[in-house]
């Protein structure tokens, strides 16, 4: 096979991934890439947990002016969720009679895929982009407003801050969490490769694994080791700004595509390793 078929050849990738994890790594493997699969974390659906019906119900009982959706996903299992313990109908009145902004594309779909529309999605599909929404088209002013806010699987502390500073009651449900995923132990081992210096990328999907990796690190007593290696030329690939922050807190420039998508992300990171030219739109 020809090398430019073979662009990542000779590259070692680190893939926290859990979620949708084979396709990722069956296109890096296919651009010639040895991957190390180290899943950071699961996505772990609520289901049938007492404490989403009660979060769900006390949000109904409130009837929201506003509903802020961070995922598609979890529109789609707060939903799964609603019918197996019978609040669907609850759910969907909701939504109905509020104004429902959304994060995303992907929200978007969720929403439309229940027979309903959005009012709004944010500009940059990030949670503050959302936030940045509903404060401009109130003016900066929540005063009397509640909003029901889905949760991503991580408590965005700032963001819900932000509405209740600007005057809003604010209800929260989390229709799934995170949860290790590091069944077989993968996670130290891709620590202790890319701190050795003999990893060349590392993918992220998720904000929550960038944390779950220098944890690991820092259990290990290679948190310093790991952040020089990033520093020092290893390269983090991230789906979008979401996933980015973590990594600029720490002082750490990862590539962001600008289309917020996995391949993307690899199109862009296939691009940084092999030296070829990144499309205008990251793909």
């Amino acid at each position: 096979m020809a090398a430019e078929d073979l662009p990542l050849a000779g590259r070692v990738v680190g893939v926290t991934a859990h979620r949708r994890s084979e396709d990722q790594i069956a296109a890096l493997e296919r651009r010639g890439a040895r991957v190390l699969h180290a899943p950071a974390l699961r996505v772990e659906p609520v289901g049938e947990d007492a404490g989403l019906a009660a979060a769900s119900r006390a949000m109904f009982e409130a009837r929201p002016d506003l509903v802020l959706l961070t995922t598609g996903y979890g529109l789609r299992r707060w939903h799964d969720a609603a019918v197996a313990q019978g609040f669907d109908a609850d759910l969907l009145l909701c939504l109905r009679e509020a104004a429902v902004y959304v994060r995303g594309p992907k929200g978007r779909g969720a929403v439309r895929g229940l027979g309903l529309e959005d009012a709004g999605m944010s500009a940059d599909e990030t949670t503050a982009g959302l936030v940045d929404l509903v404060l401009a088209e109130h003016d900066g002013d929540l005063t009397g407003r509640t909003i029901g806010l889905q949760l991503h699987g991580i408590a965005d502390v700032v963001q819900r801050r932000r509405l209740t500073d600007a005057g809003a009651r604010v209800l929260t449900v989390t229709p799934y969490r995170w949860a290790s995923a590091d069944d077989a132990g993968q996670v130290p081992v891709l620590v202790r490769e890319a701190a050795a210096g003999r990893v060349d990328a590392v993918t992220f999907t998720a904000a929550p694994a960038v944390d779950a990796l220098f944890s690991t690190a820092e259990e290990l007593g290679l948190h310093e080791e790991l952040l020089a290696a990033f520093r020092g030329g290893m390269l983090a690939a991230t789906v979008g700004p979401v996933t980015a922050a973590p990594l600029l807190e720490l002082g750490i420039e990862p590539l962001v595509p600008e289309r917020f998508r996995m391949g993307a992300m690899l199109k862009q990171l296939t691009d940084a390793l092999s030296g070829g030219q990144p499309d205008d739109d990251g793909r």
